[in-house]
């Protein structure tokens, strides 16, 4: 049983930290179009966009050179990743409930929905589980948990631009 759980939230991670990878970079290249979502939330100041897309960046490739290289050093950076995501969980909660038509700023999302606010607290669970439980001992175990992510991430993204026909 130990197994199955130990898989699936290093699936979980590996998704959470391509997703922060992603989004950090993404942060990063269109750095001016990231500082005008926060200053439009208005919860925290702009000068953290530098910082915060770095961290992103980051915390996601340290988990994944973890997850793939080493799976008894994960512990460090899954707490981190599950740290990043619970303040993600926070932050979209407030905005959600103070702000709810301001834009999200992940992935060309709308405006910040539920699903995003949930999105973040199953990837701080998935990363503490994989914090706790451990990344699979096996290489292939592992480097099936990362495919699993890679797959999960390109349904995160392509789902919805499926639903917005495009």
């Amino acid at each position: 049983m130990h197994s199955f759980w130990s898989a699936g939230m290093a699936a979980l991670t590996a998704l959470g930290a391509i997703l922060l990878t992603v989004a950090g970079a993404a942060h990063a290249v269109r750095h001016r179009e990231h500082r005008a979502v926060l200053r439009g939330h208005r919860l925290l100041p702009p000068s953290v966009a530098a910082p915060a897309a770095g961290a992103e960046v980051l915390v996601g490739a340290a988990m994944l050179v973890a997850l793939l290289a080493d799976p008894a050093s994960t512990v460090l950076p899954a707490a981190a990743q599950a740290t990043l995501y619970c303040a993600f969980a926070g932050y979209t909660a407030v905005l959600r409930t103070r702000r709810p038509g301001v834009p999200c700023g992940c992935f060309g999302a709308g405006r910040v929905s539920w699903a995003v606010v949930t999105r973040a607290v199953v990837l701080a669970a998935g990363s503490t589980g994989c914090a706790v439980l451990g990344a699979p001992g096996p290489a292939t175990d592992r480097g099936a948990c990362v495919a699993a992510g890679v797959v999960l991430a390109m349904a995160n993204h392509l789902i919805p631009a499926w639903r917005r026909g495009g």
